[in-house]
């Protein structure tokens, strides 16, 4: 018997929609605001999760930005990374370096996705806010119509 926790084809064959986990390292609430605007674009589509790699994440920021262009975080609870029961995700997406840098065990994945929503930080919120907007669309438009 092939365990569907460890094999790709198995786990994506079936009936279940892929889980998304996206990873922050808690600095600005990224995954909070990736988890949410993934919901809220193809929430049918994907199981989100979010998680950082901190013990905390203060999420109050980026909730508001949120609500600024009205996504919801309803059901979203973001938790420690150590904290994470899952043992597969289809897609690990990493928000900036310093999630993986972390030390901290990851869960086995059938594809890895670094992106840098933190790159242009100095220029406040909204710039993260918008690069994860970027970043979601584009893999919206490579993982959903293909």
């Amino acid at each position: 018997m092939t365990d569907a926790n460890h094999n790709e084809d198995t786990r994506l064959n079936t009936d279940a929609k892929p889980l998304v986990l996206f990873l922050c390292d808690g600095k600005y609430g990224a995954s909070l605001m990736a988890a949410a605007m993934m919901k809220s674009k193809a929430n049918s589509f994907f199981d989100v999760h979010c998680y950082h790699t901190t013990q905390t994440m203060s999420t109050d920021k980026a909730a508001q930005a949120l609500i600024q262009f009205q996504i919801s975080t309803y059901d979203l609870a973001p938790a420690p990374l150590d904290a994470l029961t899952l043992d597969y995700v289809d897609y690990l997406i990493a928000l900036n370096p310093a999630s993986v840098q972390s030390g901290l065990p990851l869960p086995s994945y059938g594809k890895f996705i670094p992106w840098d929503v933190t790159e242009n930080s100095d220029a406040g919120l909204a710039a993260v806010l918008r690069a994860i907007n970027q970043n979601v669309n584009y893999f919206l438009s490579l993982y959903l119509f293909r």
